[in-house]
């Protein structure tokens, strides 16, 4: 039997092994191959050429199924043998199927080579190759068809009833995407939710400074004013910070805070910008000042004027950090579900107030401490934090186990009401946390009930937008991240994920979703 007949009969080709045949357990069944256009038309590429009717299928030889190329940048030694590698990265990759297409007839034949060739190649738009493994699994590749139907009549190439192609795709994402994923975590226990942790606030030190010898750094000025808490402040010069010589116990598992009542001074500058910064300092167990350790956890750079008189800046401090880098002014903690740290091998604490670029009143201080007791301060706050699972609150995080071989990119939902506060009031930013990898992003935007935003992270996508009620794109939020904002990814394994936001109810609801990403098919 010539070649050409061989090719023309169904059961020889079979017989070539490279289809499933009969005596193949499920377990070990060939994948099934597709090839989806971008205008949605799938052509299966491991069909039974048993059956009858045209149909394609992937002969021996495919190549780029599995690892994608690396670049490596190698810079050269002068004068040496050799060099030293500077970065390498995952390259588009390239695959070749050799594919038949078979028919009983030529008009079949040519009906299925006619439609096949205009799908891959008069669009020109990218399609999908997707393998799906017996056992339920599949992997799919972004591809655009770059060449190899060409044709070729020669005596191999094609026939009346069948054509070969070396079908050429290039995928400019090298890696394989898995199957979606999607988890949604909602807030749990409502109402109970909404419930502070029982307890109320023990006062560690309440200074009404009027006792320079209480203060070391600059204590001020001492002035009488019927109208403060006892009669008496304190005047701290432009650039002075008071730090407080009573040191109170600080062990991290309580919730701490920091309230000061101050007013922009009169004895500034009309033109001059007045703000204050007000924090803690930790100290070792021998009392020494810990490295890194003045933070300013209340407030940094707190802008005042006259018009505010006095205020109370107000901030929380709980836990330990893991550096003691911590420079003057790093950050603002006025939120009680958002705690300021203190560096780690902090034992103890002094209360630190400064007067940042112009003179400043200082009127009462107070350092309180969250305890279980039923006495003291009732603890009332306004803000509650969102929990988005069982005994896992926002800020410290849930463990989710990305199954992919390099980093995916989450698209996050985030149902409302999240964020919303009374009219007039400030929206409370929604943070969104991978503990990990230390990145977050931060987005001042109240979510109203029924409304989703939705982030996707996606390279060659990178948006923020309020979704319609249509499932169309709506207003662009860009503009309401806040600070070095990190669209950040799932890194392979554990990544321990937090949301803290403000205003949650049984509606609310976040749903992840990625697609993990596999070196081969």
């Amino acid at each position: 039997m010539s070649l050409l007949a061989a090719l023309n009969s169904p059961s020889a080709v079979v017989s070539t092994g490279v289809l499933p045949g009969p005596e193949h357990a499920a377990a070990d069944a060939p994948p099934r191959v597709t090839l989806t256009t971008g205008n949605g038309q799938e052509f299966l590429l491991t069909a039974d050429l048993s059956h009858q009717g045209a149909c394609i299928a992937i002969l021996p030889g495919p190549t780029g199924m599995d690892a994608p190329p690396v670049q490596a940048t190698v810079t050269e030694y002068a004068g040496m043998d050799g060099g030293r590698v500077v970065k390498t990265r995952a390259a588009s990759r390239r695959l070749q199927l050799p594919l038949l297409l078979w028919a009983p007839t030529r008009p079949e034949l040519l009906a299925l080579k006619r439609r096949f060739v205009a799908a891959l190649v008069a669009e020109r738009g990218p399609c999908v190759l997707r393998v799906a493994e017996a056992d339920g699994t599949a992997r799919s590749i972004r591809v655009h068809y770059t060449g190899g139907m060409e044709g070729d009549e020669g005596s191999d190439g094609a026939g009346l009833t069948y054509v070969r192609y070396g079908l050429q795709l290039t995928a400019p994402d090298p890696y394989w995407h898995g199957d979606e994923r999607a988890e949604t975590f909602r807030v749990h226990g409502a109402p109970a939710f909404f419930s502070h942790p029982a307890g109320s606030w023990t006062v560690l030190l309440s200074d009404t400074m009027n006792n320079p010898s209480a203060w070391t750094g600059g204590a001020g000025t001492v002035l009488k004013d019927p109208r403060v808490t006892d009669g008496q402040y304190t005047r701290l010069a432009a650039g002075i910070r008071a730090e407080a010589t009573t040191a109170v116990p600080y062990d991290g598992t309580s919730l701490y805070r920091l309230t000061a009542r101050v007013r922009r001074s009169s004895a500034a500058a009309a033109d001059a910008q007045t703000s204050v910064s007000v924090g803690l300092v930790g100290l070792t167990t021998a009392g020494a000042p810990v490295p890194g350790g003045a933070r300013f956890i209340s407030a940094a750079d707190r802008p005042l004027v006259d018009a505010d008189g006095w205020v109370d800046v107000i901030g929380y401090a709980r836990g330990r950090g893991h550096g003691n880098a911590s420079p003057v002014g790093s950050g603002a903690h006025p939120m009680e579900f958002d705690p300021g740290t203190v560096p780690g091998g902090t034992a103890t604490v002094r209360a630190v107030i400064q007067a940042d670029g112009a003179p400043l009143d200082v009127d009462h201080l107070t350092l309180s401490r969250l305890d279980p007791a039923t006495t003291g301060e009732p603890h009332i706050s306004p803000f509650f934090p969102m929990r988005i699972a069982p005994s896992v609150i926002g800020d410290e995080g849930l463990p989710v186990q990305a199954t992919t071989d390099v980093d995916a990119w989450p698209v996050w939902r985030i149902t409302g009401p999240l964020g919303q506060q009374d009219a007039g009031q400030p929206v409370i930013p929604l943070r969104l946390a991978n503990r990990s990898t230390g990145t977050e992003l931060t987005l001042a935007y109240g979510i109203p009930a029924g409304r989703t935003v939705v982030i996707d992270t996606r390279p060659g996508i990178k948006a923020v937008y309020l979704e319609n009620p249509d499932g169309t794109r709506g207003e662009n939020l860009w503009p309401h991240l806040v600070g070095p904002a990190s669209l950040w990814q799932l890194v392979p394994g554990e990544n321990v994920i937090s949301l803290t936001a403000t205003g949650a109810s049984e509606e609310s609801a976040v749903t992840l979703t990625y697609q993990p990403r596999h070196l081969g098919a």
